[in-house]
């Protein structure tokens, strides 16, 4: 019986200890034997690569990283750095923070190679000497490559010989860092979603004569690639940067909307991110005059350029098609000389986010944001955006903020446009710069257009520079960083 009763004991104190201890890791370090378990006079040894764990959170914007308890340890020396360079890391958050648990929390961005850095410091209370060294871990969010295409590749001959293959996983094709590339023809991607990935640090150069990258009802992506267009020699009205295929699945269509539309869900976007456009003389999107539905369009950190004044069409066209939820974010849109009086930014030509029912989820509203954008000659004297529907219900939300508008659109009708010309939809504005033919467009903040009271009427000093560059000296519009970040004076 004393026996037993020792034993009981033993374990009751070991199960405690173990508690005692994961309550330290956790809530942070406390100097007491229950820490050091006994490990004293030793020279310690940081956390093994293979048993830190970084997970993104939920909402994608957090990386949170763990490790284990290091017994005896006075806690740890914690960085974190960004290595999309890695000659050139940047730290985020605090560089060296010493952190007495075993848990670290940074911001996360998209598309990143990182690098954790740990070290188990020293407790001189029982006389144990830090590591000798951190411990490394690689980690990056990055979709998995499917296939590296050599640079000097034609990307139409490649995908003639190398087609898409049907997968219900989205696929990457990486483009190597700095590498050049041709496109003279259709690169189709089927109903495979896709994404062709450049280099974050030095994007991949395509050299686009003719064709489109045609998607008959998927994810697209295109990342960190350049493409110069000032050589297209196909058909402009037939043509898009992403256009959607002309053959049309009844059948997907038939299945999965009751509006006849074949939908590519919220969660599979439509996107064009990191890139630089220039030259360009056809469609950016259009659905070649089908009933697509589009969940999510986005256009994120670009600068797309255009060099026509005969282009007739919206650069962004939904003839027979519906989207959702349309993002500009952090990009600059311009035209190297005035553009056609028909050349709109955006044009849904029919129907409205409800015409859309969809049997993976639900279109209860639409939304068209633009944020911190700059506008240059974008078009003038066209409309900034015309729908018969879209974009107008009373759930509906339109967005323009923190952007920069210069002679672009209608003169005073910029946010006319993009409101329809009513205010049924939800409408937030607000910190945006209007300037026309040299001077401030009052019409832009009547009843019905930029109601909020932050606008700036004092000119963005927005200097074209040649080959998509610009600079911005307007005291004001630099005091309030609004526009185009790239443009603006370092902080």
């Amino acid at each position: 019986m004393k026996n037993s009763f020792l034993r009981r004991e033993t374990y009751m104190l070991a199960c405690l200890a173990a508690v005692f201890l994961f309550i330290s890791c956790i809530d942070g370090y406390d100097e007491d034997g229950t820490w050091t378990a006994g490990v004293e006079n030793v020279s310690l040894e940081s956390p093994a690569a293979e048993d830190i764990t970084v997970v993104p959170s939920a909402d994608g914007a957090k990386l949170n990283i763990e490790w284990p308890v290091v017994m005896g340890a006075g806690g740890y020396q914690f960085s974190l750095y960004i290595v999309d360079d890695p000659d050139n890391p940047v730290a985020v958050g605090e560089e060296n923070q010493i952190i007495d648990k075993c848990t670290a929390e940074r911001e996360m961005l998209e598309d990143t190679y990182y690098k954790v850095v740990v070290k188990a410091l020293g407790n001189p209370k029982y006389n144990n000497k830090e590591a000798e060294t951190a411990t490394e871990k690689l980690y990056n969010n990055l979709l998995d490559v499917t296939a590296i295409i050599p640079s000097g590749t034609n990307l139409t001959e490649y995908f003639s010989t190398n087609p898409i293959p049907s997968s219900s996983t989205e696929l990457c094709y990486e483009l190597e860092a700095g590498g050049e590339y041709t496109m003279d023809g259709n690169v189709p991607i089927g109903m495979t979603s896709v994404t062709f990935r450049g280099s974050k640090v030095d994007h991949a150069k395509l050299n686009l004569t003719n064709g489109s990258f045609v998607n008959s009802g998927a994810g697209l992506k295109l990342k960190f690639i350049d493409i110069d267009c000032t050589n297209f020699d196909g058909l402009v009205t037939g043509n898009a940067i992403i256009l959607m295929d002309s053959n049309f699945d009844q059948g997907v269509a038939a299945s999965s909307s009751a509006g006849g539309y074949v939908v590519i869900p919220t969660t599979s976007p439509v996107a064009i991110q990191s890139c630089e456009i220039k030259g360009l003389k056809q469609y950016l999107f259009y659905d070649n005059n089908q009933k697509y539905a589009i969940g999510t369009l986005l256009f994120k950190d670009c600068i797309i350029g255009q060099n026509t004044s005969s282009f007739n069409q919206a650069t962004i066209r939904f003839q027979r098609g519906m989207v959702k939820d349309m993002t500009f974010n952090t990009s600059t849109f311009y035209n190297e000389v005035v553009g056609h009086s028909s050349n709109r930014i955006c044009q849904i030509s029919s129907g409205n986010v409800s015409s859309v029912k969809p049997t993976m989820e639900t279109w209860a509203n639409g939304s068209m944001s633009m944020t911190y954008c700059t506008f240059y000659q974008f078009p003038k004297g066209a409309q900034s955006f015309n729908s018969n529907g879209a974009m107008g219900q009373s759930t509906d939300r339109v967005t323009l903020q923190n952007c920069v508008v210069v002679d672009s659109g209608e003169k005073g009708g910029f946010v006319r446009r993009l409101r329809r010309g009513n205010t049924s939809a939800i409408f937030a504005g607000g910190n945006n710069s209007y300037w026309y033919d040299g001077e401030f467009p009052s019409d832009e903040i009547s009843s019905g257009r930029d109601e909020s009271g932050t606008h700036i009427e004092s000119d963005p000093q927005l200097t074209y520079l040649g080959n998509g560059a610009f600079r911005m000296g307007g005291s004001t519009q630099i005091a309030r960083r609004i526009g185009d970040p790239r443009w603006l004076p370092a902080e």
